[in-house]
């Protein structure tokens, strides 16, 4: 509910504030007046365009505040908590507009962008008149509209429920097959990278044992000829060798060990380690010289090691890392088939909700189906009480694409001539039979919609007793919510709870307009002058007391 409308610099209005209440609040003042001009504050305070004959001048801002009771809106409080923006029972919203046309908004002091203030105020009024683009005129709200008015709020929430359900099934599903693709895509070189590598069957230190070797058999004449020196300074018989001398001198002092003092034989003892070492050493050199130096060998030896720095440049890897590279390429090769698993087990998943979805939105569509047709009995049993006893409103059902809301894509359509055809309401009404439609739906449909509703011009080309019966429904929808009309119908306005007129004072020097609240009297004497014009007579005075039932 609009609490408060404070608007500064639109067009003639200079400074205007109004208070509002909850009920049917009517607003009139003579053609000129400046009526309109309500309208459109409301209509920028909704997110709307300013019109270019709008925009502020001599460096002046146009600024439109209203303060906004939200304290049972429960949909507008859900989406300023994912905004981020603090809210109680009040809310206050600001639009400022330069003489460019540039503008700010702001809710609660925070910035907003535009298309957050017209998502918001989609749950804060809704404006119908033959220039609105909101309400009837956009065919996507015709599906919240029979959903307000059905009673099948639980199965709505459990598809939302199933929508959400379903959609992160489908995402995780996706994901995963694209990595799948990407994966797929690399195994064949995946593949052939492993077979490289089990061909080559890379080890721990293999390269540097490898380089070794390539660097003895380089040099195997060389090494064989001093091997063969090294071994006959060690066996020699003549000269005595290395082994054949130490022997000799270990047998000479063990014949007088026993001779000698402490010392001496620790040393005899150690000569004779030395003997078994030496031996072994003996022993290994003589070994190395019987091995076999094949140059096949080395040959096979030469091509390992190329292709152990071929593969190494190509991963980009040290010569140690090839035993792990086998591994982690393993690892993903074995990837590919743990994704494919676990795909299936998505397309399993993503199919059970997604039947579970299909069979909720057929079952809801059904119901939607059974409560159109009761809409547009009601509906219709209210057109012709407006003047428009020649139109048939029906609802249309297209199949539309899945969302949270099923497939159903609601279209209302009308016909105002018995011979037309059925059309969209915005290609075959006019602004007066918009809003006296837009009022039928309203009342029939909305009553526990927790918006402010706003109807301009909704009594053109009607008067007396259809004038009476729209304002006796503009007052039973106000029963439950807060409604404004712009109105010319002195029957129309005897049934607001509050009344507004809206005057226009020429002056030499500048044309204003202002707004104020009637008092009972002076409700009176304005729905008179409604009746009679300019010159109000007793006729018409008690004309008014009886239209307000007084």
């Amino acid at each position: 509910m609009i609490k408060n409308l404070s608007i500064r610099n639109l067009l003639l209005i200079e400074r205007i504030d109004l208070d509002f209440s909850n009920g049917l609040c009517v607003l009139t003042g003579e053609t000129g007046a400046g009526k309109s001009m309500i309208i459109d504050s409301l209509n920028l305070i909704s997110g709307g365009r300013m019109k270019s004959s709008s925009k502020p001048r001599n460096g002046k801002l146009t600024t439109i505040t209203a303060l906004v009771e939200v304290d049972d809106n429960s949909n507008i409080k859900k989406d300023l908590l994912d905004l981020g923006i603090e809210s109680d029972k009040e809310l206050l919203i600001r639009r400022i507009i330069n003489s460019e046309g540039k503008s700010k908004s702001f809710i609660n002091d925070s910035l907003v962008s535009l298309s957050i203030l017209k998502k918001l105020s989609t749950d804060i009024l809704e404006i119908h008149s033959q220039f609105s683009e909101q309400g009837l005129l956009d065919s996507s709200t015709h599906i919240e509209t029979l959903d307000d008015y059905g009673k099948y709020k639980n199965e709505l929430e459990r598809l939302k429920n199933l929508w959400v359900s379903r959609k992160i099934s489908k995402e995780q599903l996706e994901e995963l097959q694209k990595e799948f693709t990407n994966n797929d895509s690399k195994k064949e070189k995946l593949e052939y990278d492993l077979n490289e590598l089990k061909l080559l069957d890379p080890k721990e230190r293999e390269f540097e044992e490898l380089s070794k070797k390539r660097l003895i058999l380089k040099n195997s004449a060389k090494i064989s000829e001093n091997l063969s020196n090294v071994v006959n300074n060690f066996y020699q018989e003549d000269p005595p060798g290395i082994i054949t001398l130490l022997s000799g001198n270990i047998r000479i002092l063990s014949k007088v060990s026993e001779l000698l003092d402490p010392e001496s034989k620790k040393m005899i003892n150690n000569l004779e380690s030395l003997y078994l070492e030496i031996n072994e050493i003996s022993e290994y050199f003589s070994k190395l010289a019987d091995e076999d130096f094949d140059p096949r060998s080395l040959d096979m030896i030469e091509e390992k090691i190329e292709s152990y720095k071929k593969i190494s440049k190509k991963h980009n890897v040290n010569f140690n890392e090839l035993p792990k590279l086998y591994d982690i390429i393993k690892a993903k090769i074995q990837s590919t088939f743990d994704i494919e698993k676990r795909i299936n087990d998505l397309q399993s998943d993503f199919e059970e909700k997604e039947k579970a979805y299909v069979l909720q939105s057929q079952k809801l569509s059904a119901l939607r189906k059974e409560f159109a047709k009761k809409l547009d009995h009601n509906i219709n049993q209210e057109l012709p009480q407006l003047k428009l006893e020649n139109a048939v409103f029906e609802t249309f059902f297209e199949d539309g694409v899945p969302s949270e809301k099923g497939f159903d894509n609601i279209i209302f359509k009308i016909k105002t001539n018995i011979n037309s055809q059925m059309d969209t309401i915005k290609n075959i009404s006019s602004g007066g039979e918009l809003c006296r439609i837009a009022l039928a739906i309203k009342v029939v449909a909305e009553e526990k919609k927790n918006v402010t509703m706003i109807f301009d011009e909704v009594d053109s080309g009607i008067g007396g007793a259809v004038s009476s019966a729209v304002g006796e429904r503009l007052r039973k929808l106000g029963e439950n919510k807060q409604v404004l009309v712009v109105t010319h119908s002195p029957q129309v306005a005897a049934f607001g709870h509050d009344h507004f007129i809206v005057k226009k004072t020429n002056n030499p020097d500048q044309t204003s307009i202002s707004v104020s609240k009637l008092n009972h009297d002076e409700k009176i004497n304005e729905i008179a002058r409604m009746l009679s014009g300019k010159n109000i007579s007793k006729e018409a005075i008690d004309a008014a007391k009886k239209l307000m039932f007084i």
